[in-house]
């Protein structure tokens, strides 16, 4: 499905009155100008306070945090794009304010449309609250335990500097009080992919054993299975 351009309904004066219309619920996109926007996390950024809601210029550059020139240049942007179109004219004392919308609630792109150098970026992207989050925990676990740990340095060949964390000489190993693994394994394709089974099993016991409303104690999980390039 293609987006629907109306160039006409985006360039309105300040005496228009908008058409009324309705965002859709879901809309897979296709447009190439619209597709790299979505794709680039630096670029869909500007998309946030239009998606399921409204948002003047100023209003949206307050929530992104950037000026409203800039601001301004992103809207025609997304319009151009088929992203976003106006949604109503407020009446301010002597001028209008144009409000604009995603012209869906949920929008999707393909990831054959995506540019390669994109990919990474998703990742990191859609990590990023989770990550602060763990950092946050983790950080803390270790301020309660820091008398009985010490940071250790060594070289390593391949990897250069290396730093981990132990126990400290004469105390006693700490109470894990979270597992964080960086490894690698060489292993038999067998092996490789029943360790990729067992990793979802134990996501998919605990998974169904969540409950939100009825068990006080929260954790933070992040599985990570990869096979390396050759």
């Amino acid at each position: 499905m293609k987006l629907n351009r109306e160039p006409t309904a985006l360039r309105l004066s300040p005496s228009d009155e908008v058409p009324g219309w309705t965002p859709a619920a879901d809309l897979l996109v296709t447009e190439p100008a619209a597709v790299e926007i979505l794709w680039l996390p630096d670029k869909r950024l500007h998309l946030k306070p239009f998606l399921g809601r409204s948002a003047d210029l100023a209003g949206a550059a307050a929530e992104l945090g950037i000026a409203k020139p800039a601001m301004s240049y992103w809207i025609k942007r997304l319009s151009e794009a088929g992203l976003i179109r106006p949604e109503r004219v407020e009446k301010r004392a002597r001028h209008r304010v144009t409000f604009y919308r995603c012209v869906a609630d949920r929008v999707r792109v393909s990831l054959e449309h995506a540019p390669m150098e994109s990919y990474e970026a998703v990742f990191a992207d859609f990590s990023q609250r989770w990550h602060g989050q763990a950092l946050s925990a983790m950080s803390r676990s270790l301020v309660r335990q820091a008398p009985s740990l010490e940071l250790c340095l060594a070289h390593t060949p391949s990897a250069g500097l290396f730093t981990t964390i132990l126990p400290r000489e004469g105390h006693a190993q700490p109470p894990d009080d979270f597992l964080y693994y960086w490894c690698r394994l060489w292993l038999t394709e067998a092996e490789t992919e029943a360790l990729a089974r067992e990793l979802n099993a134990v996501y998919d016991r605990y998974g169904a054993l969540s409950d939100k409303a009825n068990k006080p104690v929260s954790s933070l999980m992040h599985l990570i299975h990869v096979r390396e390039p050759r």
